[in-house]
């Protein structure tokens, strides 16, 4: 395979370094690009565009991959092949691209299975995941930010609702845990941070990596809707 144009729904942190995820942009489904690296994160040079700047969630990138490098866990991966990635369209503007993501929505209420914050690993050893990464409409939303993290935990955090089941997960979007960051401790509503009243949000949910027997789930990218998509979603 040599390159595919992808509408990118998340550039999240991961170990220091980035995960990035998108939808191919002609209806294909999930890819996240992943290096050599034994969790398959990003160095910048690896994800940077060549005026080094870095894809945003619903930039279309066309990106050199080489194979597929599937995880029991992460069946979406492909090992990228090292060529600079390049902007198509920043962010993407054609009806068709929103056809593509409001296609992806998940209806499911029960994430990869189930309404818990993590998934144990062995269920993967028995059979691989169908899917790590998955792409929601949230009713009810809130963000929150922890006061004092220790031991470097991630103090940003997402509430929200999907049908019956509320969740309560990390937020390892760069973009949001810095508006997130700006503000004091506690609970804060969309509006606080910035944006325009009325726009619909999605988010992107992903397993992480295997840590002591679990995959945690998190909020890997937060999509503001276009207006010009409103028809969609």
């Amino acid at each position: 395979m040599a390159s595919v144009d992808l509408i990118c729904l998340a550039n999240s942190y991961k170990h220091n370094r980035r995960c990035v995820a998108g939808l191919r942009a002609d209806g294909g489904g999930w890819v996240r690009p992943v290096s050599d690296r034994e969790r398959g994160e990003l160095d910048s040079q690896q994800y940077q565009y060549p005026d080094r700047s870095e894809p945003k969630v619903l930039d279309v990138i066309r990106v050199g991959l080489l194979n597929r490098r599937p995880q029991p866990h992460h069946p979406e991966n492909w090992l990228i092949d090292g060529s600079e990635w390049k902007p198509v369209q920043r962010p993407a503007s054609k009806q068709y691209y929103a056809e593509v993501v409001a296609d992806a929505v998940s209806p499911d209420p029960l994430l990869f299975g189930g309404a818990e914050h993590r998934v144990s690993e062995r269920q993967f050893e028995r059979r691989a995941a169908r899917e790590s990464l998955v792409l929601v409409q949230p009713g009810e939303i809130a963000w929150h930010l922890e006061p004092d993290p220790q031991d470097g935990r991630n103090p940003a955090r997402v509430k929200f609702q999907l049908g019956h089941v509320e969740y309560d997960l990390p937020l390892t979007d760069p973009e949001f845990r810095r508006l997130l960051s700006g503000l004091s401790p506690g609970t804060h509503s969309t509006r606080e941070l910035r944006i325009p009243q009325g726009r619909k949000l999605l988010l992107t949910i992903s397993l992480t990596e295997p840590f002591n027997g679990f995959c945690y789930k998190l909020v890997a990218g937060v999509v503001v809707v276009p207006q010009a998509w409103d028809l969609y979603f």
